[in-house]
């Protein structure tokens, strides 16, 4: 009973199979028969081809074969050629080499000896007697050569100096003009003592700027002379004096000469 219900059933599934695979297949076959049109035909013209003409030969450069040396022909010299000339011969060769032997060969000339005159100037160096400065000299003489400044701290000099200075400051003033207008300044000057103290130069080194400062400064020197004597430890005879007196501040003071 169950064999032949499978056989049945199966060959219904076969047909069935079949079938279906052949509608399918033929509903694809119309299909492609369908979508499927006809080509368009495309005019094509033929052309005569061209003639070929003869393709030129190609020419390949060809190296050049290895060359041997080449020997250079030897230069025969003609009869008037310059070659000719420049070699010698072996026979013109002796001959001229026994005719510079033949020469006699002439002595150099002696020249005479010229004496050179030189003339040697001897200076005769000095001696030390005439380095050492004289007897007479002392360091006085050095001293007397420059000023001495009046504001000086020797002590060979201060104690004259200071009397000095008291006479010009009982003589020097501020001028009224001068506190009034507020004028000032600083002036240098020299003047030369002789050794009775009397006044024999006075200079002006330096103006202050104001002339009226200069004057009261020179005319309170010339006031204050003569001056005391000079001390007999003092050496330079006349004194050269130099002084900077200066105006500041409605005051009067020395100062170092510059």
């Amino acid at each position: 009973m169950i064999v032949p219900f499978l056989n049945t059933a199966l060959v219904r599934f076969f047909v069935a199979s079949v079938t279906l695979h052949t509608l399918v297949f033929s509903l694809l076959y119309l299909g492609q028969r369908i979508n499927i049109q006809p080509q368009e035909t495309i005019p094509v013209s033929l052309l005569p081809a061209p003639e070929k003409k003869p393709s030129e030969a190609t020419r390949i450069p060809r190296t050049p074969a290895p060359t041997r040396p080449v020997k250079t022909p030897a230069i025969v010299a003609k009869k008037d050629s310059l070659v000719a000339q420049q070699r010698p011969t072996p026979g013109r060769e002796k001959n001229d080499n026994a005719r510079q032997e033949s020469k006699p060969v002439e002595a150099p000339i002696a020249r005479e000896p010229t004496q050179e005159e030189t003339v040697v100037a001897e200076r005769q160096l000095p001696s030390a007697k005439d380095l050492l400065p004289p007897p007479s000299w002392s360091s006085s003489n050095s001293r007397a050569a420059a000023p001495v400044s009046l504001n000086t701290r020797d002590p060979i000099y201060v104690t004259y100096f200071n009397k000095i200075k008291q006479s010009i400051e009982s003589q020097w003033e501020y001028p009224e003009i001068a506190l009034r207008y507020g004028l000032q300044g600083r002036l240098s000057l020299e003047f030369t003592i002789a050794g009775n103290g009397r006044l024999e130069q006075l200079r002006l080194i330096r103006t202050s700027g104001s002339q009226l400062l200069d004057e009261e400064a020179m005319r309170a020197i010339k006031a204050a002379a003569p001056f005391p004597p000079i001390p007999p430890w003092i050496k330079p005879n006349p004194l050269s004096i130099s002084a900077s007196m200066e105006y500041h501040d409605n005051r009067l003071n020395y100062r170092y000469s510059p």
